[in-house]
């Protein structure tokens, strides 16, 4: 990547005039002005310019500004544009794989979706522009950690740009609301194509993976031509990206679920829960008989079941075996351990994917200097996906009913019920109904079909009016993707067969083998939509006035934008139609799809008028300065106003001095705004519960059980306020020799008002601090935390929490949270860039080198979150009881310190060669903190490319031949607790592959 520092900055001072008044009276003085000048047909470009809306501003070579070219993408050997971002060394992790979404199911943004993250700031705080016009967001969204729970994000899908056949990508560093609008906090992305191209190219490009049986293929092609005496310039790109799965099993690495074994027994983590990834829930389910069973019962005395009714079921030859259920399934009394499901036995880590990108543009010159551009970007994919079977939540339990065909302890009669002399005579000839406690529908996986697609018109018209220029376009875009999975289970349908009374029904004891699921197998889709229409208009003077040191530059516009989305959940999940579990619990509380939260329809939409203005100021012969504002009005969540300054100043010829200050804001996301509500199911721990316990007498939980599955109940809220930041730099470039340049830039963004939720177990925390408070003083007229609903108080265990001193508490039933602006997260760091290029008669060789490097990453509570901060830090809660979400994080799960990339590279002739290399630094994995504080430290991984061309003409076309190897070193991913035993978020796992890439040009 090459920073554009290309000369010096040469200009002086404005008076102090206020910027809103000047834009006013500049804006008069334009009208008059446009009037009374001829059109200037000799000088009409573009005015946007990264970093300044000014033609030809250039204030831009003083602006923290990253580029890469098309050629370094080509050799980068970049398919697509999440493996773009993921060698920025700025942008943090990709929230969005598929990898690490496992979990996430319907609720998840699945298929060809990747996410912009700058600084890892948080996905939505980047700004995305195609030739410095805003792209539609993403049709799917999901949800990231902000606080203490997850708030649903959404971003630009970074699949949707072309990566072939572009003239650069451009990366500000810098916030720039004050230039671009909402979201650029952490910086903007800019993504220019080739306007004026003449020729024809194509690609093809094969590559192949040493330790997988994946291979990908690539076919570009792009073509220009220049009509009507070259007045009218009209170009193609077309794209197709095709690559295999990559499944669990591919590699041996993935290939279980419990990583326990590929720790050392030595080590401090081994053992701990973190590594067993695979699940109690199984095709051999543990099973409850729902009547009391007492001590005379001969179920109990012919050891069937425990004392609470419980009995296991395994595969027969089980070592836990203790009598037969059926030919292939036995039973045992509970306690002996649930057969256990690896969740890696057919599992996908990336989809089958086709993938077709399609660009078009065409650019008109007119006989008065005026031009008209018109683009069109069109992209479709499918992915197919193969996900682990389901399980059901266990706050909604299947019920085995009394006379189920198949039931093991059925009526008198049935020819599945066992004989006498092994369940003796307490059985009833009615039955006993079961309760199934654990269970997976292993039968078949899960898969995934995912369509995309996304179109964007713009039609726009550009031209000079005596010293001014103008521009204006109109655009509309579209972003869709219907996803549907196949094989879940409705909960509705499996009831009904497990209620069945013929061989028809649903049978739990069969191992799996023609058991009757297809019965209550569906399909569930979820089809979401967005929608952007944008239209600006804007004046540009690179000269409105004169200073002794230079011109004056100024730009000054209006922009509106009208953004949509739909969310059309299925009809299991939206409440059409609508499954009562045992307890009674229905919609919105409980779905009919086994294993996923009900989530109903959401919409909403919204209009956004901006003016803007920006100056140029040439202050001395060597300072220029940059002053911007920007008046936004949002239709939904108010108006904001904010500035920017910035600055760069050449002391002397070989170095350059810049800086700049700017406010940036993000507005909420139109979920947030408009989700109805929305319950979530979350493993969690009861911080209540677990005071009681460790305090009450039962420091074991035997009797207690502190950590399950708690229901989450959130919803959008018109009352959200947007996110505010303060944005600051200052940095200096240094070139001491032709061709180098040396770059370094510190950098701070303090994000407030940032939008997230307290967080269940935060939320059980503050129930505690107002029960450690309260004492046992009035606990039947006391309410305590509001939002902390509870069930009835267990009278067995109402004494662990009085003998530790607080009123008692029944189990969490839900915990009603929702969106607020909590709290502010302060980021902090430096860019370090080296960039050498020298021509010798060996060659022409290139150095590039970029570092970002993260020193501060914190979020500051407010509100609840604070009080929960100073009860910990008085000693009020113990010490050791997370205040989740509120502290340092950096170089945590992902937010490693510092990220690297460099690239060598040699061209001689028909010859070149290139090596490349991409570090990122280590972080740890809160989850696997020992209780004395030890982290889990995940190390650094570094990976190094190399690529070698010929190029050669072949029946009088240039054909260029390029072998490529990615991964030289084949180095692996580090050992981490997660799904497939490597961090998903921040590191890739494939190996080392090679690819053959042959270009023709005519």
């Amino acid at each position: 990547m090459i920073n554009p520092i290309t000369f010096a900055i040469r200009h002086k001072y404005l008076k102090d005039t206020t910027l809103p008044l000047l834009a006013l009276v500049s804006s008069l003085a334009l009208v008059g002005h446009v009037g009374a000048q001829e059109v200037d047909k000799d000088n009409i470009e573009k005015i946007a310019v990264i970093g300044s809306q000014i033609k030809g501003a250039e204030i831009s070579e003083a602006l923290a500004i990253s580029q890469i070219s098309a050629e370094d993408i080509e050799r980068m050997g970049i398919d697509s544009g999440d493996d773009l971002l993921r060698l920025i060394p700025e942008n943090g992790q990709n929230y969005f794989n598929e990898a690490g979404n496992i979990s996430g199911g319907v609720n998840a943004a699945r298929g060809d979706i990747g996410a912009f993250n700058l600084r890892n700031l948080g996905t939505g705080n980047t700004l995305v522009l195609l030739n410095g016009r805003r792209m539609v967001n993403a049709a799917t969204y999901q949800t990231e950690e902000v606080g203490g729970s997850f708030v649903p994000v959404n971003t630009v899908n970074s699949q949707i740009i072309p990566v072939y056949g572009l003239n650069r990508v451009e990366v500000l560093r810098d916030g720039a609301s004050a230039i671009y609008g909402a979201d650029a906090v952490a910086g903007v992305v800019n993504t220019v194509t080739k306007s004026n191209f003449e020729g024809f190219n194509a690609r093809v490009k094969w590559a192949e993976y040493e330790n997988l049986p994946r291979n990908d293929q690539t076919l570009s092609m792009q073509w220009g031509k220049n009509l009507n005496e070259g007045k009218t310039n009209i170009g193609l790109t077309f794209n197709y990206y095709q690559r295999d799965r990559v499944n669990s099993q591919d590699d041996p690495r993935w290939s279980k679920s419990d990583q326990t074994d590929r720790l050392p027994t030595d080590s401090p983590w081994y053992g701990h829960s973190e590594w067993v990834g695979d699940s109690a829930n199984s095709i051999y389910p543990q099973f409850d008989i729902i009547s009391s069973v007492n001590a005379s019962n001969s179920l109990r005395v012919n050891g069937l079941v425990d004392a609470s009714g419980e009995f296991e079921t395994y595969p027969a030859g089980d070592a836990r075996c203790q009598y037969m259920l059926t030919e292939g399934v036995c039973g045992a009394v509970d306690g002996q351990g649930t057969y256990r499901y690896d969740l890696n036995e057919n599992r996908d880590l990336s989809s089958e994917l086709d993938r077709t990108n399609v660009f078009f543009n065409l650019n008109h010159q007119f006989d008065n200097g005026w031009e008209a551009f018109s683009e069109i970007l069109a992209y479709q994919s499918h992915t197919n996906l193969i996900r682990h079977p389901t399980a059901p939540v266990s706050t909604s339990k299947l019920v085995v009913a009394a006379d189920n065909y198949y039931n093991p302890f059925g009526p008198c009669g049935s020819p599945n019920r066992l004989p006498d002399s092994v369940i003796g005579s307490s059985v009833p000839c009615g039955g006993l109904a079961l309760q199934i406690d654990n269970i997976r529908f292993s039968e078949k996986s899960r898969s995934v079909d995912n369509d995309g697609n996304t179109y964007r018109v713009l039609q726009g018209l550009r031209g000079a009016l005596g010293d001014w220029d103008w521009e204006t376009a109109f655009a509309v875009s579209r972003d869709k993707k219907e996803d549907v999975t196949h094989n879940r289970v409705s909960a509705t349908l499996i009831q009904e067969a497990l209620n069945d009374t013929t061989a028809a029904a649903y049978n739990a004891f069969s191992g799996g083998v023609d058991n009757n699921i297809e019965r209550a197998l569906i399909d569930v889709k979820r089809i979401s939509e967005t929608k952007l229409t944008t239209f600006d208009f804007k004046f540009s003077n690179g000269s409105l006035f004169e200073l002794p040191s230079g011109y004056v530059g100024f730009v000054t516009g209006f922009e509106y934008r009208k953004e949509s989305f739909v969310d059309d959940r299925d009809d299991r999940l939206d409440g059409t139609i609508q499954y009562v579990d045992e307890d009674g619990d229905t919609y919105p509380f409980v779905s009919d799809v086994v294993n996923s939260s009900p989530t109903p329809d959401s919409q909403g939409k919204r209009e956004v008028s901006s003016v803007f203005a920006e100056l140029q100021i040439p202050v001395l012969d060597n300072l220029d300065i940059q002053v911007a504002m920007r008046y936004e009005d949002f239709s939904d969540v108010g108006s904001t106003n904010v500035g920017k300054v910035a600055f760069g100043w050449r002391p002397f010829e070989p170095v350059l001095v810049r800086g700049s200050w700017s406010e940036a804001f993000r507005a909420p996301n139109l979920v947030t705004i408009n989700e109805d509500i929305v319950a979530r199911q979350q493993t969690r721990t009861d911080y209540v519960c677990l005071y009681a316990a460790e305090n009450g007498g039962d420091p074991e939980q035997t009797s207690l059980e502190c950590t399950n599955s708690i229901q989450r109940v959130a919803q959008g809220s018109d009352q959200l306020k947007a996110e505010e930041s303060d944005n600051t730099s200052v940095g200096i470039v240094i070139e001491p020799l032709d061709g180098l340049a040396i770059t370094l830039d510190f950098w701070a963004i303090e994000k407030h008002n940032t939008i997230g939720l307290l967080g269940e177990e935060n939320h059980s925390l503050l129930d505690l601090v107002y029960r450690l408070e309260q004492g046992l003083n009035n606990c039947g007229s006391v309410t305590f935390n509001p939002a902390v609903h509870r069930g009835e108080v267990d009278a067995d265990n109402a004494q662990f929490y009085t003998d530790a001193g607080i009123c008692a508490a029944g189990d969490i039933s839900y915990v009603d949270d929702q969106y607020a602006n909590l709290d502010t997260r302060t980021v902090k760091g430096y860019d370090l860039g080296i960039y050498y290029s020298i021509d010798t008669k060996f060659g022409r060789f290139k150095f590039d080198y970029n570092g970002s490097f993260l020193k501060t990453f914190e979020q500051q509570a407010g509100g609840d979150a604070l009080l929960l901060v100073k009860a910990k830090e008085d000693g009020l809660i113990p010490a050791n009881y997370p205040v989740a979400g509120f502290a340092d994080l950096i170089g945590r799960d992902g937010n490693q310190d510092n990220k690297h990339s460099l690239i060598l590279s040699w061209r001689k002739s028909r010859y070149g060669a290139s090596v490349s290399a991409y570090r990122i630094g280590d972080f740890y994995q809160s989850a696997l903190t020992l209780e004395d504080g030890t982290r889990y430290v995940i190390p650094a991984m570094t990976t190094v490319d190399a690529t070698f061309d010929y190029h050669a003409k072949i029946y009088d076309t240039e054909t260029r031949f390029r072998l490529g190897l990615k991964n030289l070193t084949d180095e692996r991913a580090p050992l981490a607790a997660s799904s497939f035993g490597f961090f998903e978020d921040a590191h890739q796992d494939y190996g080392r592959y090679f690819y053959l890439d042959v270009k023709t040009s005519l």
